[in-house]
């Protein structure tokens, strides 16, 4: 009999929102997934706090250190320890056959039946469906794993939101993953930094350094040329990557961190189905989370006398829709509209279309149950590159 572990997650409340867990005063921005002997969670705020579970120099403390140096300890990180799986709870259910968000063709990814899914890769994913909304935007791994960082993916890519930055130093690894939009891959060619002199200069840890460097951008933000200086890589920066070297890792969507024009760069900024950017997916989410949000908190406020099932019932929370649109649309996160001559209109790009009640089947008056809520928005992008077509007249 077929589970659940690769569904999409519901979010619990009358809204569909998720529980949240209030773990830390401050935001939690990134969770990273370790290996232990007993599933749970817990918050750092600094690395003095991560000092108290996990020794010095060890894989989980220098990614942190990386993380926390990169926003100046502005957002707390997240310890999401999973401990080895069953593996004869049965299949879990394949990829999604319902098309993409944006209209393009059904996911393929390569979900592994359980038969394959190693005890650890089942352990991450059993893990991530009980915590995954505690409050991380992005996730990654503490140590890389091939059965488990295709089991997260696989995961990541068929919820609502959040990113999962995958890194490993042999670049072959990362050859798969090709339609998971969600799943951003980083290679380095590793590092030795076991001896005293390079520990504290370079420690393997480009994913949790970008991920904390991205912490208080703005959604729309392009990353290419604006994350340079990234703590705990600095001597890896420097080696020397051919065009040839970076066509290939380009071929599959996979990002590094090299020299451009003397300054360290991240060489893309796209995710790991081709065409696909970071500033899309972040963008939706900040959307996503946004309505979630207000919509809960419209019901909170409305609590003692409820909202009715009614047009000006239905009118209030679509217009908390619409409002998270236009401001959206106010954060270059939505393109502007244009108007039949293609200038800009002023406005954004994006429409909010619902059923009114009358127009709905009674059961789902007496189920409570606003539905038919559409929404379509044009995402603003960002540009990367400038390509220069010269032709010379002699």
């Amino acid at each position: 009999m077929a589970t659940t572990l690769f569904s999409t997650l519901n979010r619990i409340s009358p809204a569909h929102i998720s529980n949240q867990y209030i773990t830390a005063a401050k935001t939690v921005f990134a969770g990273g997934l370790v290996k232990g002997d007993k599933q749970g969670i817990k918050v750092y705020e600094n690395l003095d706090a991560v000092e108290d579970d996990f020794a010095a120099y060890s894989p989980f403390w220098k990614k942190a250190r990386a993380y926390f140096s990169a926003n100046n300890e502005a957002a707390s990180l997240l310890a999401l320890t999973y401990a080895p799986g069953d593996t004869s709870a049965g299949d879990p259910t394949s990829s999604p056959t319902t098309p993409t968000e944006d209209g393009g063709t059904p996911k393929t990814a390569a979900t592994p039946t359980t038969a394959e899914l190693s005890a650890d890769a089942m352990g991450a994913v059993t893990a991530l469906k009980k915590y995954y909304f505690a409050g991380p935007q992005f996730w990654f791994l503490t140590d890389f794993d091939e059965g488990v960082a295709e089991a997260v993916s696989n995961f990541v890519e068929l919820q609502n939101t959040g990113i999962f930055v995958l890194y490993a130093n042999d670049a072959t690894k990362l050859q798969g993953y090709t339609d998971n939009k969600k799943t951003m891959k980083f290679t380095l060619p590793a590092v030795d930094d076991s001896s005293a002199d390079v520990q504290d200069t370079y420690n393997n840890v480009l994913d949790a350094a970008f991920i904390g460097a991205e912490y208080g951008r703005n959604p729309h933000s392009a990353v290419k040329y604006s994350l340079g200086d990234l703590p705990y890589t600095k001597p890896q920066d420097r080696f020397d990557f051919t065009p040839d070297d970076l066509a290939d890792l380009d071929k599959a969507n996979i990002v590094t961190y090299a020299y451009v024009l003397d300054s360290p760069r991240i060489t893309s900024s796209r995710m790991s189905a081709d065409g696909v950017h970071i500033d899309t997916i972040l963008g939706w989410d900040w959307i996503q989370n946004t309505i979630n949000t207000r919509t809960t908190n419209l019901f909170v406020q409305n609590a003692k006398q409820g909202i009715p099932y009614s047009d000006i019932g239905f009118q209030s929370i679509v217009n908390v829709i619409r409002g998270a649109f236009i401001d959206a649309g106010d954060m270059d996160i939505i393109a502007p509209l244009l108007d039949v001559n293609g200038a800009e209109t002023g406005k954004p790009d994006y429409s909010v279309d619902y059923v009114t009640p009358g127009e709905l089947p009674k059961s789902y008056e007496t189920a409570r149950e606003m539905r038919g809520v559409k929404t379509k928005y044009h995402p603003m992008g960002m540009i990367e590159d400038v390509y220069i077509e010269n032709t010379i007249v002699m």
